[in-house]
């Protein structure tokens, strides 16, 4: 009995100097510890703010409920810069325009058809509240925003430069993105992304914090905003959270109102919503996916 009890302390210890090293290794990744100082006051003190942040009981100790967030999965993107906290929505520049585009380097986990409807959604959910437009483009040399999947050491699209911040594996960080005017926004391939479903990773709201990113917006300490940095599960009625609409109004501005009896009766224009509906056509997808592209090729495919 003895034995066992002398065991089990030494794994409290064991595991104990597990969850402090694994803290002082995210402390310093999230930017809660300064670079050019270390000391014991300045770990106390960066656990505070971590704490104080989240609204956590400050105690400046590595408790289980502190320990317990800091190992959910997240966006890889720091929450403090210079060691200056940050509450509510902050924002750090936009494009310089409204109209943007974007490229898709396909993930695995999902059909290229569900990732297009999954990334047009999560832009949408930003196109709604403020003035910024979104385009699919076929080549990441015309896109502003180029999204990728990537395992661990991972570069981008093509031309990309390999990516200063590597990924740790399934768990963890779940994906990261550059502010303006960089675009690039990378996802964890180990990840198991799915849509519309309590399993594995929410693809919709890991993207649509990205490209809050993306947009440049940073994090924000309130937990039902889209950039909390933090996943939550999936959320069937998922939409923003009003801090999050006050940001990007406050850097693309909000929504111009439109008075419906003034706007002309015309015939709805046939288009596309895509660029390489062509290439879809030729692969039959008009006959064999005729709901979607219905709704993506539908000038193309002749479905108007």
């Amino acid at each position: 009995m003895l034995y066992l009890l002398i065991i089990l302390s030494h794994l409290a210890v064991v595991l104990a100097d597990d969850d402090k090293t694994f803290a002082l290794k995210y402390l310093d990744q999230y930017h809660y510890i300064s670079p050019t100082r270390s000391g014991t006051h300045d770990v106390n003190k960066a656990i505070k703010n971590f704490q104080q942040y989240f609204h956590l009981p400050v105690s400046g100790k590595l408790d289980e409920a502190t320990v317990g967030l800091m190992k959910k999965s997240r966006c890889g993107v720091s929450d403090e810069e210079g060691g200056a906290r940050r509450r509510r929505y902050v924002t750090v520049g936009n494009w310089g325009k409204t109209n943007l585009t974007y490229y898709v380097d396909y993930g695995d986990d999902l059909g290229k058809q569900v990732q297009d409807r999954i990334f047009y959604k999560a832009f949408q959910f930003w196109a709604d509240v403020s003035m910024v437009t979104f385009t699919q483009v076929d080549s990441p040399k015309k896109a502003d925003i180029k999204i990728s999947f990537g395992y661990k050491s991972h570069d981008g699209t093509t031309g990309e430069h390999m990516c200063a911040y590597p990924f740790d594996g399934e768990g963890g960080v779940l994906a990261h993105a550059y502010f303006p005017d960089d675009g690039r926004a990378h996802f964890d391939e180990a990840e198991r992304f799915t849509h519309e479903s309590l399993d594995g990773t929410d693809l919709l709201w890991v993207a649509t914090h990205e490209f809050g990113h993306s947009l440049g917006l940073e994090h924000t300490n309130i937990e039902g905003a889209v950039m909390y940095p933090y996943y939550n599960g999936y959320k069937p009625n998922m939409k923003l959270h009003s801090d999050d609409i006050a940001g990007i109004q406050s850097l693309y501005g909000a929504p111009q109102k439109t008075n419906p009896t003034k706007q002309p009766l015309t015939t709805p224009v046939c288009k596309d919503k895509l660029e390489h509906c062509p290439a879809y056509k030729n692969a039959n997808y008009c006959s064999i996916y005729k709901e979607e592209m219905s709704y993506w090729c539908a000038k193309t495919c002749g479905l108007c």
